[in-house]
């Protein structure tokens, strides 16, 4: 079983997934796969797909998720590490597609990317001796279907557009911005945390 603990990836480590190819490795590994497969996606030898991959493990961007046995063959299955989406072409994004609102991949690549931002400025605060200013809000939320969930959903995005629409001012020649953040997901029980190891 792959180890999933996060990894905040140090600047050393990014050359590994600088170049545009590597980002579209990082993309097709958002679901575990092998190099075999992935050589035939992209209709390239797996020695050169399996060069990007192990230089991708190395950095931490990857990581081993699991064996399938195919055609009397046993295939390394790689899949991206959390923080790896934090080097990405969207990073520092803060716009979500209304498409995108229930994706998976969107919430980790805009919560790892937060992640990043925040790890630097905090570096940063610290090196003038500053206050950082945040806020941090957890809650949790029984809803009773998926149509509740839904419904919960779309009222809390439109209350947010109504909270940023009353204070947000781009005018302001002396103010600061921030980057507001909202997610959800399933509570991750105590007996679901025993049986998966996460």
């Amino acid at each position: 079983m792959a180890n999933r603990e996060f990894q905040l990836l140090e600047p050393d480590n990014m050359a590994a997934m600088s170049t545009p190819f590597r980002q579209q490795l990082l993309a097709a590994l958002t679901e575990p796969d092998s190099a075999i497969n992935l050589a035939r996606r992209f209709d390239m030898s797996r020695q050169r797909i399996g060069y990007h991959m192990r230089e991708l493990e190395k950095s931490g961007c990857i990581e081993l998720a699991g064996e399938r046995q195919r055609r009397g063959l046993t295939e390394r299955l790689y899949q991206v590490r959390p923080l790896a989406f934090v080097c990405g072409p969207q990073q520092g994004a803060s716009d979500i597609a209304d498409d995108d609102r229930f994706s998976w991949s969107a919430l980790l690549s805009l919560l790892a990317g937060a992640l990043w931002d925040l790890v630097r400025l905090r570096r940063l605060a610290d090196s003038h001796g500053q206050r950082l200013a945040t806020l941090a809000l957890g809650t949790e939320i029984t809803v009773a279907s998926p149509r509740a969930r839904r419904a919960f959903a779309e009222d809390l995005v439109s209350a947010i557009e109504a909270v940023v629409s009353k204070h947000h001012d781009p005018e302001s020649a002396s103010g600061r911005s921030f980057r507001l953040l909202v997610g959800a997901f399933p509570k991750l029980e105590e007996s679901s945390r025993g049986e998966s190891g996460d």
